[in-house]
């Protein structure tokens, strides 16, 4: 669990997926002046620069947000990350890639307030760096899986809560699944975003349909497979529970643009939203 490190995939297509949504949700729950909590169960380092070695071993960024960021298009939703991204880097060429906790701190007002855990020692300090002047931000070096539910449910009463570990343990599937079942069980109101990696290992698979089957109201998945010819991650997907209800009408067409720009084989690549399943 401790060797994860994520800027060797900081801005790959399964983080312009997650934040896209993300930066769409947070967007969406500010429309009321009330404050809320944004809560992310595994923050990382909180910002990554393209010029880390660790994103420069494997340069998953070139697939994902610098694609997109090539794009032409007048799209308002997807803009709007755009733009966001765009900000961080002063405007000008891509240098930093935020985390999502760095991307809710942006987004957030003053009178909303932040949660982080993150587990790594490093990434907890780089975390604590990167954001020691924010009096919102509460960080902690604890394990979510052991300390998230007890936040809830949060003073404000209204919650952004975002499940996404790496997986890279065998039992992460089972905790992730409990997790998110303790939190629901005492802040069933809550907005929970979880995200996952695609892959053809049967606890994968069984990972999802645990979640749907499980009959939580107000459901969306959402899927994108941009490279079903990968031994390794397909692709990665987003359960949302409480999603805002015009999240089809607002964002399926923003979707399908990031889709068609980092699609890798359009024989083999798959894109899915479902809306209110239950």
């Amino acid at each position: 669990m401790l060797s994860y490190r994520h800027g060797y995939h900081a801005g790959n297509a399964a983080d312009v997926l997650k934040h896209f949504i993300l930066t769409y949700v947070l967007d969406y729950i500010k429309k009321k002046d009330k404050s809320f909590i944004f809560i992310d169960s595994h923050a990382g380092a909180g910002k990554y620069l393209i010029s880390d070695p660790y994103m420069q071993k494997n340069k998953e960024y070139l697939q994902g947000i610098k694609k997109i960021l090539q794009l032409k298009n007048d799209n308002i939703f997807l803009k709007k990350y755009l733009d966001l991204i765009k900000s961080i880097n002063f405007n000008s060429d891509l240098k930093i890639y935020p985390g999502s906790c760095y991307l809710a701190a942006r987004s957030l007002r003053p009178n909303d307030n932040l949660h982080f855990f993150e587990l790594h020692p490093t990434e907890f300090l780089n975390l604590k760096k990167n954001f020691k002047s924010d009096s919102r931000i509460i960080i902690e070096n604890e394990d979510s899986y052991q300390k998230l539910s007890k936040l809830l449910p949060p003073k404000e009463k209204r919650a952004v809560i975002l499940i996404d570990p790496s997986y890279e343990l065998k039992d992460e599937y089972a905790q992730v699944f409990k997790m998110l079942s303790d939190c629901y069980k005492k802040f069933p109101l809550g907005v929970y975003i979880i995200w996952y990696p695609i892959l053809k290992s049967k606890k994968a698979v069984s990972f999802t349909l645990n979640i749907l089957n499980r009959n939580y109201k107000n459901l969306s998945h959402i899927e994108m497979i941009t490279d079903n010819l990968n031994n390794g991650m397909q692709g990665s997907g987003l359960f949302i529970l409480n999603c805002p209800w015009s999240i089809e009408k607002d964002i399926k067409k923003s979707l399908e643009i990031i889709f068609n720009c980092l699609k890798k084989n359009n024989n083999v690549s798959k894109f899915t939203f479902k809306n209110n399943i239950n």
